[in-house]
């Protein structure tokens, strides 16, 4: 009650206040208007006198000093204080008066209608009671008004004019005292204020009674509102145009700071955990958000905890700008968690589905897509909106939605079933897919949908039909296959194995393979063998085994490692070739070879044959016809001899004595005993030229061996170049530089010579096709030394050489740059053969076109090891 006791009195006053503020207002206005209006009046009554004047002053008159020829000044003065009086009588607040200016000073002439001299009597009255400064005006030739204070200190409103009386200067001045005309004016303020007053407090106790009943009604609802505000369980601010907080409820306290705290006058930014540009309202209206929206704003809570807000926010304008901040924040912070969790739930599901290598899609209980992640996108080369409702189902190839829909919509067979189908990914292609669907349900328990996944296995597919093609292939394969275990054990053998061992697979599985021991292998190469393939390398070689029935077979075999997905060693796999036949028929084809050669050597066999026949038989026949020289000496010195001995009494003649020793010419007979012995030496040399030759040829053209021994290298291209002798002897010249320390060199030796045969033809040949007929000769070079572990034999030829691409075939079979008939393109090819597979060595060409070619070829000492 005495509250509102309390706000009656103020209101009451407020009201007084007021009214009063109103009549003194109302008073001054009309205390101006007023003024203004009396200003108005004294002009007019100036300017009425002055036309009094003027008027006059035009009128005739009969005589007179004025210098004109109107009344005299005497009559206008006269007049003119007459009409004053009038004036003074009407508003005794009213002064008038005029004057002239005398030597520079102000003479006043009439003063409200009577003359100076009238004031010197002392009536009360004096002419120093009128300001000057208008009187001045009036005499400088101005008219106006001017309020100011006059001689005695009071403010006057004046009015003055100039007044022209003949042709001296005169003025004349009206002016009224303000206090003549506020005087009324404040009379009616007080009036009215008291009046005022009166109706105020009279409508002040009417409105109370009256409005009693509603101010009851808003007390209650300010009551309600208040109990609202501060029961609210969410924060309630108000925010000054400062960004100051300027209202909390109890609620925004105990959040913010605690029940205990205070937040008036404090910031609301600090309170949020975010960078902002400023504190000021602009800067929270910017964070938080407009009006009508909701912002989620971290919060610091009072107990250093960290809070979550959302924000709703009504903005109060001034003029345009914002004013006030009304803020009504909701503690989201356990929302905030929990959607934080959810969306931490979902991203999760995201991520395993985005990175999960299987294809999801949910569809509901119709099967209409609800969510499809990215590998489903990805194997069926499908959008969103291809896939959409059950288009899905187009992804599935035509041949397979049948089982789509007997195991999935009808129901047949369990849920967990997978059933293999394929998905088309485009362009006619498909992918094959391990599909399984598992059943949604709501939380009521009732089927709300399915999630379908789709496992990639096209590899696995791939890989079993590939897994099949292989077996058959294996199976199929004229090769031997073997499989063992880490100790040599077989695991499998194919077919191939059965057939060409003998041994079934049930008696060759769980037996040390034969791959790892050959019956002809010695210990060292086995062992060989092992230490490269447990060292995870390829072993390659030939194999000597027996069949089950005894027979002895060789296997063109490899030997490799086989690893897990780890790369771990888990056994060994070994392929072999049966190359009895093959090694037979390469045999063959290599003596075919020899032949071929020899048979192009024939010719110049027989040549080289039949030129030491000739002069061996020439030779002879001198012999012959020596012998017969011989045979007639003998005979006639015998004859002599006996005419001698027999006859001595019949030649005692000088003549016959002469004779005697004429019958022996001993020039001839020194010829002979010269002549003779060397004719026999060079059918000596002759007939063993035939016979190397022939030894060569027959060491040449003897079937190659089959087992390796040791052999001079040396030997072998002097035999071989004995034999080419004709091909190179008429185009080149032959230089052999051999290394008579090279050691004896594992090998075929029949072999070998192919080789080497085969290299100086080729250089023969080629040094005839650069000179072309010319009267020169090339060279062949030839040597041997040792280098490392291996023999090297180097043959160098001054011939057209090779171009790079001609060199990078010329090892390859069948392949010749000779005129068709002149080569069958299987020297080279053959010369590798023997060199690099047959003893392990290597074979090398250096050339250039035009300028000869450098064949180099190394051969080991001692057969290398395995692998």
């Amino acid at each position: 009650m005495r509250g509102r006791n309390r706000r009656v009195l103020s209101l009451s006053f407020i009201m007084v206040a007021l009214v009063a503020a109103v009549s003194i207002y109302g008073t001054r206005l009309m205390f101006h208007t007023a003024m203004e209006e009396e200003g108005v009046r004294l002009q007019d009554v100036v300017r009425s006198q002055v036309a009094l004047a003027v008027e006059m002053c035009r009128m005739p008159h009969a005589g007179g000093d004025s210098g004109g020829s109107g009344v005299t000044r005497e009559a206008i003065l006269d007049r003119l204080a007459h009409a004053q009086r009038r004036l003074g009588m009407e508003s005794r607040s009213g002064e008038f008066a005029v004057a002239r200016l005398d030597g520079g000073k102000v003479r006043y002439l009439l003063v409200n209608g009577r003359g100076v001299s009238e004031f010197t009597s002392g009536a009360g009255f004096s002419p120093e009671a009128l300001g000057v400064e208008p009187m001045m005006l009036a005499l400088s030739g101005k008219s106006g008004t001017l309020v100011g204070p006059d001689r005695q200190g009071s403010d006057v409103l004046s009015a003055y004019a100039p007044l022209p009386l003949g042709g001296e200067r005169f003025g004349l001045v009206a002016q009224i005292d303000l206090d003549e005309i506020r005087a009324p004016f404040i009379r009616a303020n007080l009036n009215v204020f008291f009046v005022g007053v009166g109706l105020t407090v009279l409508g002040v106790f009417l409105f109370f009674k009256v409005s009693e009943p509603f101010i009851r009604d808003i007390e209650v609802s300010e009551e309600s509102y208040r109990d609202l505000v501060e029961g609210a369980n969410n924060l309630i601010l108000r925010i000054n145009e400062e960004g100051e907080i300027t209202f909390a409820n109890s609620f925004a306290r105990g959040f913010l700071v605690g029940k205990d705290g205070e937040l008036l006058g404090r910031k609301l930014m600090p309170f949020f955990m975010v960078e902002a540009a400023g504190e000021r309202l602009e800067a929270v209206v910017e964070l938080i958000g407009g009006e009508g929206r909701q912002n989620e704003i971290p919060v610091r809570m009072a107990d250093g905890r960290d809070g979550y807000v959302a924000w709703t926010v009504k903005l109060v304008m001034d003029q345009g700008r914002p004013a006030e901040l009304l803020c009504i924040g909701n503690d989201a912070t356990r929302i905030h968690k929990a959607n934080k969790a959810q969306r931490e739930s979902e991203e999760r599901f995201r991520g395993l589905a985005k990175a999960s290598p299987v294809a999801i899609i949910i569809t509901d209980i119709a099967g209409n897509l609800l969510y499809a992640n990215e590998k489903m996108h990805e194997m069926t080369r499908a959008t969103e909106v291809q896939l959409a409702g059950q288009g899905w189902l187009n992804s599935v190839h035509r041949e397979d939605r049948k089982l789509v829909w007997k195991h999935w919509l009808e129901r047949v067979g369990p849920a967990t079933d997978k059933v293999e189908l394929r998905l088309m990914s485009g362009n006619g292609e498909f992918v094959w897919a391990l599909w399984q669907v598992v059943e949604m349900g709501n939380l009521r328990g009732e089927p709300s949908g399915n999630i379908h996944t789709f496992t990639d296995i096209t590899e696995i597919k791939e890989t079993q039909m590939a897994m099949s093609r292989l077996t058959a292939a294996i199976d199929q394969a004229a090769e031997m296959i073997v499989m063992t275990d880490l100790d040599g054990i077989t695991t499998y053998v194919n077919p191939a194995f059965e057939e060409v061992s003998g041994y079934s697979r049930g008696e060759a599985v769980g037996r040390t393979s034969g791959l790892f021991q050959g019956g002809e292998r010695n210990g060292n190469v086995s062992s060989g063998t092992w230490e490269t393939i447990t060292g995870g390398k390829v072993w390659k070689g030939r194999i000597v085994n027996r069949r089950k029935n005894g027979e002895r077979y060789t296997l063109e075999s490899s030997v490799g490692p086989i690893r897990n997905h780890a790369g771990e060693l888990i056994g060994f796999v070994g392929v072999g070739r049966d190359i009895t036949e093959q090694m037979a028929v390469e045999s063959q084809l290599r003596q075919s070879q020899k032949l071929e050669s020899i048979g192009e050597l024939a010719a110049g066999i027989a040549h080289e044959i039949n030129t030491p026949t000739q002069y061996v038989t020439s030779n002879l026949q001198f012999l012959s016809d020596a012998f017969k020289t011989y045979a007639g000496t003998i005979e006639r010195c015998r004859e002599l001899a006996h005419m001698v001995s027999a006859h001595p009494d019949l030649f005692p003649d000088e003549a016959y004595r002469k004779r005697a020793e004429s019958a022996l010419d001993e020039e001839e007979m020194e010829y002979l005993a010269e002549d003779v012995p060397n004719a026999l030496e060079e059918s000596s040399a002759g007939l063993k030229r035939i016979a190397e030759i022939v030894r060569s040829i027959r060491q040449l053209a003897h079937p190659g061996e089959l087992t390796k021994s040791f052999h001079d290298l040396n030997e072998i291209v002097r035999n071989t170049i004995t034999v080419s002798t004709n091909e190179w002897k008429y185009v080149a010249g032959m230089k052999f530089v051999p290394d008579e320390s090279l050691a004896p060199v594992f090998c075929l030796k029949g072999e070998v010579a192919q080789v080497v045969l085969n290299l100086i033809v080729n250089a023969a040949h080629a040094i005839e096709a650069k000179i072309a007929g010319a009267d020169r000769q090339g060279t062949i070079s030839i040597r041997t030394f040792a280098e490392g572990e291996s023999a090297v034999l180097e043959i160098r030829d001054t011939g057209t050489g090779m171009s790079a691409e001609v060199a990078a075939k010329a090892f390859d079979p069948f392949f010749t740059t000779k005129e068709v008939g002149k080569g069958t393109g299987q020297g080279l090819a053959i010369a590798r053969s023997v060199v690099v597979g047959m003893h392990g060595g290597s074979i090398e060409i250096d050339t250039a076109e035009g300028e000869g070619a450098t064949f180099t070829v190394r051969l080991p000492f001692e057969e290398p090891p395995a692998g």
